[in-house]
């Protein structure tokens, strides 16, 4: 197999000097160029683009840049080191379509590894910047998952956990002894509650926010 080409994109030349010693130190990997900004790396490589480009983004005001190469299917694999990505600025990263993500002081081996991950076509996380995108999509989840347990009673909460249990309706009634006609007067407010039209779908979705334990 050819060398991965790969370009360095840093504004400290002290960085970029760093960057390049660790590529060429990898018999994989075949050293392309550097440059300043993702602008110079495009004007250098405009007819024959490195298979990827690793990008070191400083700490700065305002929002993080996102290199356009990125989301070009003609563009190269981008190996991005930050250590200020919000939530928001990872999912607009992660439209390329093979990015890797990893803190500025990522170690040689790190950086290595995501280089060769992305020039096969994969994803990297750290495991700092996906512990940082699960906690934005699990704070949702935890919002809709209190507003649910006002709206649901404590007694419509005790019925929803003995549908997952597989209980009917007598027997539900049984141990919460309350008549048949209870539990059925119940099940509706449930569902319509959850947005579920049948039992499984209510246990569903209690298991989904988190109102049933499993």
């Amino acid at each position: 197999m050819s060398p991965v080409r790969v370009a360095v994109v840093a504004v400290s030349p002290q960085a970029r000097a760093s960057l390049q010693a660790l590529v060429e130190a990898a018999p994989a990997l075949d050293f392309a160029g550097s440059a300043a900004d993702t602008a110079g790396i495009a004007d250098r490589f405009a007819g024959d683009v490195p298979d990827v480009v690793v990008i070191e983004l400083e700490p700065q005001a305002g929002d993080l840049p996102v290199p356009e190469a990125g989301r070009d299917s003609a563009a190269p694999a981008l190996v991005l080191l930050t250590d200020e990505a919000d939530s928001e600025w990872i999912h607009e990263a992660l439209g390329a379509s093979a990015t890797a993500l990893l803190p500025r002081g990522a170690t040689p081996s790190e950086i290595i590894c995501a280089i060769e991950a992305v020039a096969a076509g994969l994803c990297v996380l750290s495991p700092e910047i996906l512990a940082r995108l699960l906690a934005a999509r699990r704070a949702p989840r935890q919002t809709a998952s209190a507003a649910l347990t006002e709206t649901l009673t404590p007694r419509e909460l005790e019925v929803l956990a003995m549908l997952a249990e597989g209980l009917g309706n007598k027997e539900i009634a049984r141990q919460l002894d309350i008549s048949d006609n209870t539990v059925k007067f119940h099940l509706p407010a449930i569902f319509g509650k959850l947005g579920a039209s049948s039992r499984t779908e209510a246990v569903l979705q209690g298991m989904r926010h988190g109102l049933i334990m499993v």
